[in-house]
């Protein structure tokens, strides 16, 4: 598709610039999204649930799981 263009006296056709609308989400990767989500809070959660013995066997400190459990469930 072309459109006419005039410029400096004279007229032209010029290849036309289709702007798509933005690419929507599909529903498959909005549901893997809250699934994923989901998951971080419950393992978040689980963090405090555990003994320092088993945060020590895993490379953790309380206050590493503390600060881990605090955040948010949309933050990586």
């Amino acid at each position: 598709m072309t459109t006419l263009v005039a410029g400096r006296g004279n007229l032209r056709l010029v290849p036309a610039i289709r702007v798509s609308p933005p690419r929507r989400r599909s529903a498959v990767s909005v549901i893997q999204q809250l699934e994923l989500w989901a998951d971080r809070r419950r393992e978040r959660r689980s963090l405090l649930a555990c003994s320092d013995g088993l945060l020590k066997d895993v490379g953790l400190s309380r206050a590493d799981a503390v600060r881990e459990a605090g955040k948010p469930f949309w933050v990586e």
